[in-house]
């Protein structure tokens, strides 16, 4: 089977025994071409999740594996975009939300909390990944406020379990506070670090 990426391309054996080689090569070249994977397109099929698996599972008959790559520079842009996007956004609702929970919550209001569980949560992966880069300094504006970003948002790992257990327990009252005084006021500070990595006048748009 061939495996294709970039102007690269190398031959491996249809063995489950390279499949460990397949990806690590894949990762080395990343690694040295400042790139990000997208996706792998094995014998014209989109994979997206789980290559290991699904390279097991069809092992015998691969004939190419193409792999499509991000440069990091716009892909990082790309993502603090849409996370100052989606925080802008949330800010304007968590006041409602919280008075919400106050009264007597409503379905739509419990699937707003869960949807708000779920931004949360891409908000920490998508940071915990950008983070996670090599010579990140390199590819944002300024470091010193992406670190104190990270800081901030590092913070909403504290507060995901306390709101979860509110969740499960239907915790009206607890679950108001914690978006009205703790969520809240994270929001607003990560906004306002975002704000030096979007383009000047607000809202971005990719």
């Amino acid at each position: 089977m061939k495996l294709i990426i970039e102007n690269n391309t190398q031959s491996f054996a249809n063995s489950a025994s390279e499949i460990t080689d397949v990806l690590a090569t894949i990762q080395k070249i990343l690694k040295e071409e400042n790139l990000e994977l997208s996706h792998l397109i094995i014998d014209g099929v989109a994979v997206y999740l789980d290559y290991e698996a699904y390279l097991n599972d069809h092992i015998e008959t691969v004939k190419e594996i193409v792999v499509e790559t991000q440069q990091l520079k716009p892909l990082i842009e790309d993502t603090l975009g849409s996370a100052f996007n989606y925080i802008s956004n949330a800010t304007t609702i968590l006041k409602a939300l919280a008075e919400a929970f106050y009264q007597a919550p409503r379905p739509d209001t419990w699937n707003s909390l869960a949807d708000l569980f779920e931004g949360i949560g891409w908000l920490l992966n998508t940071m915990n990944r950008i983070d996670q880069i090599e010579q990140l300094n390199q590819y944002v504006q300024n470091y010193d406020i992406w670190n104190e970003y990270v800081q901030i948002v590092k913070g909403l790992n504290v507060l995901l379990p306390e709101l979860e257990q509110a969740m499960v327990n239907r915790d009206h009252v607890l679950i108001g506070d914690l978006i009205l005084y703790e969520i809240s006021p994270i929001f607003e500070a990560a906004e306002d670090k975002l704000r030096f990595f979007v383009p000047a006048g607000g809202q971005y748009v990719s």
